[in-house]
């Protein structure tokens, strides 16, 4: 399985302190149109969220590292974890490949949207 992952450095955070992918770079590493098209509604939401007063504090991520995986419901899924010396790429990646093997994404889990 290939993951679609991007570790953040600290020049990549808002004004609000959230992290910022390159979506471009992440959009670069995606494995098929599916998963561009919802690379770039990630990207839309969090551009929406930054014009929007009050509320640009959720536009971002908390953490250093996000991934984009196909889950087992076959959508796809932006998640965010931190990578240091207490989580490590190489276990941040086998969590990641064992959760999207096992889990549903999260609208299909919750029904938001849809989806099943």
């Amino acid at each position: 399985m290939k993951i679609n992952y991007q570790i953040m450095s600290e020049s990549q955070k808002n004004r609000h302190g959230k992290y910022i992918p390159d979506f471009e770079k992440l959009i670069a590493g995606a494995t098929c149109e599916d998963e561009i098209s919802y690379i770039r509604k990630v990207q839309e939401r969090s551009e929406k969220w930054l014009d929007k007063p009050g509320c640009e504090s959720y536009a971002g991520f908390a953490f250093n590292m996000v991934y984009v995986t196909r889950q087992k419901c076959g959508h796809f899924e932006i998640f965010q974890t931190p990578c240091n010396e207490c989580h490590s790429l190489e276990e941040n990646l086998k969590v990641a490949e064992e959760h999207a093997g096992e889990m549903k994404c999260s609208r299909c889990i919750s029904g938001i949207g849809g989806r099943s």
